[in-house]
């Protein structure tokens, strides 16, 4: 493992990098300056709510078509663009007047940071790494990690001492210093190792895959599921956590170091994924991802107290790195790399759009009344189907 990384650590170092640069673009970044943005405007939990949805299917829109520029343009004048545009975004969230600002604000912070930050991350690792694609996604996935874990007690710190526009001035500041200079100076030499790629590539011919083709192909149907479950449920989990909370005995600071476990365990995940991955294959691990996490949500609803608060969060730190770490693995597998970034950018199109569901539909299912057991029972039906259909998946070649 040490070997490995000494061998790799400039395209290791690009990877986690980009990966920690994609929190800029992240709700839980994002959703610390709601409240301002909502005070300043004058705006509903709702419409914010809303914008925030309408910009995020948007910026998923557009992915299908920006990230699969991956594939043909040089990886560091791509990288060089996103950090540009991210920078260059958050110079313009600091100075939002409308409503109109904050929409394309929050639209460009999804597409440039959450958005292909995160896929450039993913993809590069899933590339260039063959034999150790897994340990390589896990370091994507560390970054990930430690932005949950650096940036919004950093955010916190800088409003209460120099306020919110001035936060996302230094945020722009701290993009184009660290992430451009660092990213830079690392893909210095990146052409070679491109045409190292390409020349095994050619040695090894196969299938040049095409989404149109993946589209049409009964093994995709029978994965795809299973990689967006994650996704769609812990996002509306989240989303619904303050209404949630008081239900399982839970207040905020409780939640808050939650979410360190949640940080943590994201690293343990990826790690455990990175291993399996590379001593089996994704598709081997695929049905069995998700039973951690079906086991947690058995116990969920049953259980209160800070205890399963900790453990829950645990568990879904834990199987969602794994996840990612899967099914980031699972479509290089099946349908090669040349052209990997066209095929991640949609998957991470589905993904947007998984998560841009779930608080609505989790929403409408909680204000019946008493209908938490009913939403965690559904989520673990879904879990077993999903979970069997990936099975069923091994079956088609």
């Amino acid at each position: 493992m040490i070997n490995f990384f000494h061998k790799n650590f400039a395209l290791l170092t690009i990877g986690f990098f980009t990966a920690f640069g994609s929190g800029f673009g992240q709700t839980y970044f994002i959703s610390l300056f709601g409240g301002y943005f909502r005070e300043f405007l004058n705006l509903t939990n709702g419409e914010f709510g809303g914008y925030y949805s309408i910009a995020t299917i948007l910026s998923a829109i557009s992915l299908i078509w920006a990230g699969k520029l991956i594939d043909n343009i040089e990886l560091r004048k791509y990288v060089s663009t996103i950090v540009v545009g991210l920078s260059l975004t958050c110079l313009l969230v600091s100075s939002i007047l409308n409503t109109f600002m904050l929409f394309i604000g929050l639209y460009l912070l999804r597409l440039f940071g959450q958005g292909l930050m995160g896929h450039t991350s993913r993809t590069t690792m899933a590339r260039y790494f063959d034999k150790d694609r897994g340990k390589a996604l896990a370091v994507s996935s560390y970054g990930l990690a430690f932005g949950e874990i650096f940036y919004p007690s950093i955010a916190v710190i800088l409003i209460g001492v120099i306020g919110w526009r001035l936060t996302w001035v230094s945020s722009s500041i701290f993009i184009i210093i660290f992430f451009g200079i660092g990213l830079w100076y690392l893909l210095k030499n990146h052409k070679q190792v491109h045409q190292n790629f390409l020349n095994n590539q050619k040695k090894n011919e196969q299938k040049i895959w095409k989404r149109r083709d993946i589209l049409k192909d009964t093994k995709f149907y029978c994965y795809l599921p299973s990689t967006l479950l994650m996704s769609f449920a812990v996002t509306g989990f989240f989303f619904h956590q303050v209404y949630i909370a008081p239900l399982k005995g839970w207040d905020l600071n409780l939640i808050a170091i939650g979410l360190i476990f949640y940080a943590i365990f994201s690293i343990i995940g990826s790690t455990i994924a990175g291993l399996l991955v590379d001593k089996f294959n994704a598709r081997k691990i695929m049905p069995f991802f998700l039973i951690p996490y079906l086991l947690i949500l058995i116990i969920l609803m049953y259980l209160n107290g800070p205890l399963i608060l900790f453990a829950y969060m645990s568990v879904v730190g834990l199987t969602q790195a794994i996840g990612e770490n899967v099914s980031g693995s699972l479509w290089a597998e099946m349908y090669g790399v040349n052209n990997l970034g066209s095929i991640k950018a949609l998957m991470t199109f589905f993904g947007i759009l998984a998560s841009a569901a779930s608080p609505f539909l989790f929403g409408i299912i909680l204000d019946q009344g008493d209908t938490l057991n009913i939403l965690i029972l559904g989520t673990i039906i879904l879990i077993i189907i999903f979970s069997v259909l990936s099975y069923i998946g091994k079956y088609f070649k």
